[in-house]
């Protein structure tokens, strides 16, 4: 693993009173916090999604096992979601600890919910510093429930790939962060925010080019983006301003010319 850099940060609201990550993280992790569930501490025991006895079942509930003990978890195309979410979160402001306690309780309740293990993931990188290896336990859990039949919405779905890729890079690991990164651009090619962090993470694995590519994006993209991250829009100007100074992009930085070519372009 690489090692933890001190990198920037940026925050942005996501939903439902969870502030979000909209750039290269910035504190690496990982801390000590409240005990983790079973599920967070030992993702086999959680039920990972696996083969029955009688072999491969994909699309069956026997695939997806919920926390040791539990009944294999059942979707019906949706993730299954308790209206308690809502409140946790909310009370997340009031008292961060209680509320992701109270998330982890209710994620093990739910083993069929990947909307609780993605926001309980988000709660977990707003712990100073963030949480990250335990966030990125809970964003994956939920991507292979998504994948399963739990669905997520799509906006849950961006975040928890987002989620992951940001968990890996506060953790000073920037390869792992390009899968997701790159997943969540081929389904919405239009979020400046991702392909901001994706900038950053190629110019820490050493692709400069890449990097410059992908900044270049973010500063000529004039599109919407998604409905659903109309929050999220940030002016040129914002990434301008974190590209001079993100430490991330510091190897595309290395050769001034082309770096002040790319921001006037």
């Amino acid at each position: 693993m690489r090692p933890a850099r001190n990198v920037g940060l940026r925050l942005g609201a996501l939903a439902a009173s969870v502030l979000w990550l909209t750039g290269c993280p910035s504190e690496p992790s990982d801390t000590p916090g409240e005990p983790a569930s079973a599920e967070a501490a030992d993702p086999s025991a959680a039920g990972d999604p696996g083969s029955t006895p009688e072999g491969p079942s994909v699309g069956t509930p026997d695939r997806l096992r919920g926390p040791a003990g539990a009944r294999p978890v059942a979707c019906d195309g949706s993730s299954n979601d308790p209206e308690q979410i809502a409140l946790f979160l909310q009370g997340a402001e009031r008292d961060l600890p209680a509320a992701i306690r109270g998330m982890e309780s209710l994620a093990g309740a739910h083993p069929g919910s990947a909307t609780a293990r993605v926001k309980l993931g988000e709660l977990l990188l707003r712990t100073r510093p963030p949480s990250a290896a335990r966030a990125q336990r809970w964003f994956d859990r939920a991507l292979a429930l998504d994948a399963e039949g739990c669905a997520l919405a799509p906006r849950d779905r961006w975040a928890a790939l987002e989620g992951l890729a940001l968990s890996h890079m506060m953790q000073g690991d920037y390869a792992p962060a390009l899968g997701p990164l790159r997943r969540s651009l081929e389904r919405w090619p239009d979020v400046p925010s991702t392909h901001y962090n994706l900038a950053c993470a190629l110019c820490q694995t050493g692709d400069v080019d890449g990097c410059a590519r992908e900044l270049g994006r973010v500063l000529a993209m004039d599109a919407p983006g998604p409905a659903f991250l109309a929050d999220q829009r940030r002016p040129r100007a914002h990434y301008v301003r974190l590209a001079r100074r993100d430490p991330d992009l510091a190897p595309l930085r290395e050769d001034a010319a082309r770096f002040e070519a790319l921001l006037a372009r």
